[in-house]
């Protein structure tokens, strides 16, 4: 088995790089912050970024600990320039802060780092106060922030409410309460219960906890809260507003996850490698799920989702034999469901327009695919899809990318509803199929280049209606008899 994982995480970092790598990106955090940033490094712990500059940021601002994978080290000059914050909240991990990063920040007054002090240059406006833990290095004249240990766990005061910034369980159980010495637990702070990164990029798992019950009224759970921890067991409360990125990467002993109806940020790569969850549900109360939220969960095996899929959401998710997609779900990004070898239909949403590139690519066991209302099908959408032998391409669909349905090796039957969309020679490549259409757009077929037999032998007329408007012309049709027949009744009533 472990084999295997190193099999399947060799080809997904090769997908990671693709999909997250490159000298320039961006990320939208769960409180609307936007930040785009540098990227440095070519594996753990080399990874690290440079944030160069922030928007759209609220008043009191918890800067990011690590950003699509990559870990904040930097702060460039001028990188918050016109950012409104009034309170910063810097996380542990910072190394440098170079000259004037937020001197254009005119509204800033206080600023609390929860680690030992970073590089700062000349990087703020005289009359900015500086927090600092008390057992943190290199600080002198700063002001403390309260904290305290209770139980085991350690708290920090911060503005808006207590944070957890780590600790030790009680026989191996971490209880938080809603409320510590009169203030209210708000949120499970970055790395709280982490594994600890080695110079060699491996990470040592956390294996003393077991089970985290977390108090109602909690709105948030940081980035890398349980990162790489062995905890089998952890509530959501309804308070909880976002699960950012990397919270629960690599949990592999967390069996159950369950969401609740306040959630609407799930991050990046947040439940990564949790190998032992077979069942999910997704609600569409869920704005927003980063890219990877899901992956590698090799042990998946039903999936309801009713919102947005982003790019590798539950790519490697090998096992997976049920996807249920709702009608709220209007993008499935690329490398969406890619390898996903065990699913076997999947029905794509009315709202859904473009299927992203490789989105179903390897999904060998895939027999059935209701393309509904597309008009987009990626590149390698269905690529290697061994198991599909027929396939219908609604009249919507004006574009297919390159090699979308290549090496699909039992393909012998498509239905074409409309005229050939554009595509080129690569679309069906290694497969010998008939492609079936109405006689009137066989020309348009043949001249596609798609290089495939085309036969003139589907039924209907061109120019009938979709089914959709045919049942609303029907209602309407009905509503207006039954409208007639009432009138009538009322006159001849009136006549008596």
């Amino acid at each position: 088995m472990k084999m295997r994982y190193a099999l399947i995480a060799t080809a997904a970092l090769m997908i990671c790089t693709l999909c997250i790598s490159g000298s320039d990106a961006s990320e939208v955090n769960s409180d609307g912050a936007e930040y785009v940033y540098e990227t440095h490094g070519s594996g753990h712990p080399n990874y690290y970024c440079v944030i160069t500059s922030a928007s759209k940021v609220p008043d009191l601002l918890y800067l990011p600990s690590v950003l699509e994978g990559y870990d904040v080290r930097t702060y460039a000059s001028h990188a918050f320039d016109g950012c409104g914050m009034e309170t910063a909240i810097i996380p542990k991990n910072l190394k440098t802060i170079e000259d004037d990063a937020f001197t254009g920040c005119t509204s800033l007054k206080d600023v609390y780092f929860m680690g030992d002090r970073p590089e700062i240059g000349d990087s703020f406006l005289d009359g900015v106060t500086f927090h600092s833990l008390q057992d943190a290095t290199g600080w002198t004249g700063t002001e403390t922030i309260e904290s305290v240990t209770a139980d085991g766990i350690e708290y920090a005061f911060l503005p808006d409410g207590a944070v957890v910034t780590g600790g030790v369980p009680t026989e191996g159980i971490i209880m938080i309460p809603s409320k510590i010495e009169g203030r209210d637990v708000v949120r499970i702070g970055d790395y709280a219960f982490a594994g600890a990164m080695q110079d060699d990029g491996e990470v040592d798992r956390r294996n003393d906890i077991g089970q985290a019950i977390l108090p109602e009224g909690l709105l948030s759970i940081g980035q890398r809260a349980f990162y790489y921890n062995d905890v089998a067991d952890v509530n959501i409360p309804e308070s909880v507003r976002d699960v950012q990125d990397e919270a629960f990467r690599a949990c592999e002993c967390l069996e159950e996850v369950k969401f609740s109806k306040n959630l609407r940020y799930i991050g990046f790569e947040t439940y990564r490698d949790c190998h032992a969850i077979i069942e999910l549900n997704i609600p569409g109360t869920v704005e927003f799920m980063g890219d990877g939220a899901f992956y590698i969960c090799e042990n998946l095996r039903t999936l309801k989702v009713d919102t947005d899929i982003g790019p590798r959401t539950f790519g490697y998710c090998v096992s997976l034999e049920e996807a249920t997609l709702g009608g709220s779900v209007s993008e499935i990004g690329s490398f969406s469901f890619y390898n996903c070898e065990n699913l076997r239909s999947v029905r794509i949403p009315d709202k859904v327009e473009t299927i992203g590139g490789e989105a179903f690519r390897g999904c060998s066991g895939l027999r059935s695919v209701d393309l509904n209302d597309v008009r987009e099908i990626g590149r390698m959408a269905f690529r290697g899809c061994e198991s599909l032998r027929s396939l219908a391409i609604p009249a919507s669909v004006e574009t297919i990318g390159g090699y979308a349905f290549a090496d699909c090796i039992r393909l012998t039957e498509i239905d074409a509803h409309g005229k050939a969309p554009e595509g080129n020679d690569t679309v069906f490549l290694n497969v010998d199929a008939k492609i079936h259409c109405k006689e009137s757009y066989e020309d348009s077929w043949n001249g596609s280049g798609f290089g495939l037999e085309v036969i003139g032998d589907l039924d209907g007329d061109e120019d009938e209606l979709p089914i959709k408007v045919i049942a609303a012309i029907a209602i309407l049709a009905a509503l207006s008899v039954l409208s007639c027949v009432i009138v009538m009744k009322i006159r001849r009533s009136k006549r008596s």
